[in-house]
Parts: C-alpha cells; structure tokens; sequence
C-alpha cells in the first residue's frame, strides 16, 4: 500500500479560487447595488445620465483591477487594519476614476470620486461576501447575468 504524506498547507489552486470566487461575487453585489441605485435616473442602452460607461463596464474593467492591485499592495505592505484597508481602496478608487476618465474623455473629478466611493462600495461588499460564504457563487455568476438580462 502507499502511503502519502499529508501536509498542513492549504492548496494554493483552492485558494486561488476561492479569492477569485469572493472577488467576482463582491463585483456582483456591487453591480446589483450600483444598478438599483441608478434606476431612478434616466438611462440610454444602460448607460445612466452623466456616467461615460455602462455600469458594468465600469465595475469589471476598471474598478476589479483596481480591487485586485489594492489587495496585492495591502498584501505587500502587510495592511491588516480595516481603516487602512479602507484608505488604500480609496486611493485606488481614485486612480481606477482617472484611468477611466482618461480613457473615456470624462471629466476627472467626478469620475475621481465616482471611483472612491465605487471601491469602498467594492471592498464593503467583500467583507459582506466573507462574512456570508453562501452567497459567493449567487453573486458571482447569477445576479451579475439577472443584472445584465434586465437592463
């Protein structure tokens, strides 16, 4: 018979997945909240008033890279408090505002701030996401696509 060695040290692929699941699933949550928070406003081919991008588009190619550049810095300069966190979300939300103004020819301020307050949206939502782990795949992959069918 063989026998294996067991480790104690997590899989790095369940890991990896796991942190792909949470991140897409707190995009999720972020574009439904984003997306009710819009419907009062008057929209073309979903595309709210006054923003240069869909929603969506937004949140998936400007603010999850942005997300996702936020941790790797938190992870490099070991940031484990909330309040620091925070305001390392913030400074990238900004930054993902000026690559999206810069981008779109829309004015940098407002899109500055849209993004501050899109990524500390995006960063509470993840906190949400952790705290509930039921949720990850429904905010993943179904509210996302029940968002996107709608509008």
């Amino acid at each position: 018979m063989t026998k294996f060695k067991e480790y104690d040290l997590p899989s790095v692929r369940l890991s990896a997945g796991l942190y792909a699941l949470a991140k897409l699933s707190a995009a999720g949550l972020t574009l439904m909240l984003l997306t009710l928070a819009t419907l009062w406003f008057p929209a073309h081919d979903g595309v709210p008033a006054g923003w240069p991008v869909s929603i969506a588009y937004a949140l998936y190619a400007y603010a999850l890279p942005a997300a996702l550049l936020a941790d790797a810095l938190a992870h490099l300069l070991r940031l484990t408090a909330l309040p620091l966190s925070l305001l390392l979300h913030a400074a990238a939300g900004f930054g993902a505002g000026l690559w999206l103004a810069a981008e779109q020819s829309a004015p940098w301020p407002e899109s500055g701030f849209a993004g501050i307050g899109t990524l500390l949206l995006f960063r509470l939502a993840e906190l949400v996401c952790e705290r509930y782990p039921l949720l990850l795949p429904v905010f993943a992959l179904f509210v996302p696509l029940l968002c996107l069918m709608l509008l």
